[in-house]
């Protein structure tokens, strides 16, 4: 199964949510800041944005895209029987996904046409790169949501192989299955037996 382009593309924002809640956050105004916590909830008001509209587009745009991404997940029908050999768990590729949260803090604002623009450029390039490797579904968010990426041995078609497993459980040997998404497996960490 390979990911369509635009299905992609809600799969890659979002997993941005978390970087547009920070430059919601950057973008609060200092008024807003000075009034220190509130601690009568009922005389709470809400923060002022410097940007309202750009600070509210991005976090409402990636939140459903990232409610998306768990719709798209829970409505994978996992049909391909594999066994697995062995696994082990590897440290999910965070690195292409933590430049965007480094730049979040390296003066990136949206008063700064230049600089969102930048970081727009930027962003398409990644989703462009992590779209054609074929790691669109390795979403380091789903890390928080239980998810773990795992390297296994696996017999699938009487053939031996090794690959990257997406998997909600722990891959104990056993049979499974499994969807494939551009060349990486998803399960969720369901037996294959009947």
């Amino acid at each position: 199964m390979k990911f369509r382009m635009i299905p992609g593309l809600l799969v890659f924002l979002g997993s941005y949510f978390p970087l547009t809640l920070i430059l919601a956050l950057q973008d609060v105004s200092p008024k807003t800041w000075e009034l220190g916590p509130c601690t009568d909830w009922k005389a709470c008001i809400a923060p002022e944005f410097e940007h309202p509209w750009l600070s509210s587009f991005g976090v409402i745009v990636t939140g459903l895209c990232l409610l998306l991404t768990f719709k798209v997940i829970s409505k994978l029908r996992y049909k391909y029987p594999i066994r697995i050999i062995d696994s082990k768990p590897v440290p999910s590729e965070l690195i292409s996904y933590s430049f965007p949260y480094i730049v979040s803090f390296m003066g990136v604002d949206y008063g700064s046409p230049g600089k969102i623009a930048g970081l727009m450029a930027f962003l398409a390039w990644l989703f462009l790169i992590t779209y054609k490797s074929g790691q669109i579904i390795m979403n380091p968010i789903l890390l928080i949501f239980g998810w773990n990426l795992y390297e296994s041995r696996i017999v699938i078609n009487k053939h031996e192989r090794t690959a990257k497993f997406l998997s909600k459980n722990i891959l104990p040997p056993g049979n499974y299955l499994c969807q494939e998404v551009q060349g990486s497996y998803i399960t969720n960490g369901e037996s294959g037996n009947d």
